[in-house]
């Protein structure tokens, strides 16, 4: 288990109706880093990035809790002048034991969860927590030093951490973004800050749902693409269907004129002849006569998951329909061997011969490596 596995914080606050649930998360996620005095130094926006909310719902959140009394601040500054991160200190007892002796002041019996807190500096009437084995701060009018030392150089450790996100972040889009329609024209940096605010979990979604997200952009008509940066700040992802379950057993014989069987098909004719010089157009593409011809014989063949995985991208067209005729004509043009009869149906890329695009995009980005025969 990573992280800290405790929150150290008062245990009024659980009950404390007047604190709102972010107030107590917040000072959940302080009590995670605390020494044994209740010192941290934490930044506001790197506890928003935890807590998946936005800065100035902390800073609100840190304001109450300074007001309630919970919550010690003291402002940081950097050689520069700059703000730097903020000391804290969560306040476990509101008062010391050794002050229950003020009883002739005749307080209500309420008054010790009703002192206020100074935003800055030891809370007024409190006396120092007694000494043990960490030595207390030096008296000075600046605040307290922070006495774990884990803790004095929380910087070094998010500068590193920022590092490796950024690697990651770069290595992602050298190898996702020139997969994109648009790369060429795209905005490098606009990409970069859009893959930047995503966590790594959605980034890898993105990649796995880019080609669906093509095709379905193809299939709706669209006849330009959006940035790759727009796909990822808008998420675009989000609005498809829920994906295909994969088969549990991807390399299952596909029946004749099928999508796997189709998708193979397809895919062989836009790779080009296997052998340019050859007479006849079945000795041109020797893997698709054999397909053709266990067709005829209505047997099917076994794929690799790569062509499985392109059963999404394929629709059922009936015979002798417009966009069959289309199709015929299109394999006519582009001296592709046309199919022998497959009965009643038989599947082709979606969005007809102007979806081809889209679906070689898919299958190049089911299969970077290069091209892969089908297995027996």
């Amino acid at each position: 288990m990573s992280g800290p596995r405790l929150s150290i914080i008062p245990a009024r606050a659980a009950t404390d109706r007047s604190l709102k649930p972010r107030d107590l998360q917040v000072l959940c996620v302080l009590g995670r880093h605390t020494d044994d005095l209740g010192w941290c130094r934490r930044s506001q926006v790197k506890m928003a990035d935890e807590m998946g909310c936005a800065r100035s719902t902390v800073f609100d959140a840190i304001e109450r809790l300074v007001k309630a009394g919970y919550l010690e601040r003291h402002l940081q500054e950097e050689v520069s002048g700059r703000d730097s991160a903020h000391v804290y200190r969560v306040i476990l007892d509101p008062v010391h034991h050794g002050v229950h002796a003020v009883k002739e002041v005749d307080e209500p019996a309420d008054f010790v969860t009703e002192i206020p807190c100074r935003p800055v500096g030891t809370p007024a009437g409190i006396s120092a927590p007694p000494a043990g084995p960490v030595s207390a701060p030096p008296a000075g009018p600046g605040p307290a030093p922070i006495n774990d030392p884990s803790l004095t150089t929380p910087s070094n450790v998010e500068r590193e951490r920022a590092r490796e996100d950024e690697k990651a972040v770069e290595r992602w889009l050298k190898k996702t973004h020139p997969k994109w329609p648009s790369f060429v024209n795209d905005s490098e940096p606009k990409a970069r800050a859009a893959a930047r605010r995503l966590t790594a979990d959605e980034r890898e979604i993105a990649a796995d749902r880019m080609a669906d997200y093509l095709i379905s952009a193809k299939v709706g008509g669209r006849t330009t693409i959006c940035a790759f940066g727009v796909y990822l700040t808008e998420k675009r992802w989000e609005k498809l269907p829920p994906k295909a379950e994969a088969l549990t057993r991807p390399d299952d014989a596909a029946p004749p004129f099928g999508p796997t069987w189709m998708a193979f098909v397809v895919g062989r004719l836009l790779d080009g002849p296997e052998n340019p010089t050859a007479s006849t157009l079945s000795a041109k593409w020797p893997s698709v006569d054999v397909l053709y011809r266990k067709a005829r014989a209505g047997l099917g063949y076994r794929f690799g998951e790569r062509w499985h995985a392109l059963k999404g991208s394929m629709v059922a067209v009936p015979v002798d329909t417009p966009l069959w005729i289309e199709w015929r004509d299109h394999f006519t043009r582009q001296g592709w061997p046309w199919l022998p009869d497959p009965g009643r149906v038989a599947y082709f890329p979606a969005g007809g011969p102007d979806g081809l695009e889209a679906f070689e995009i898919a299958m190049r980005g089911n299969h970077d490596a290069g091209r892969s025969e089908a297995a027996e």
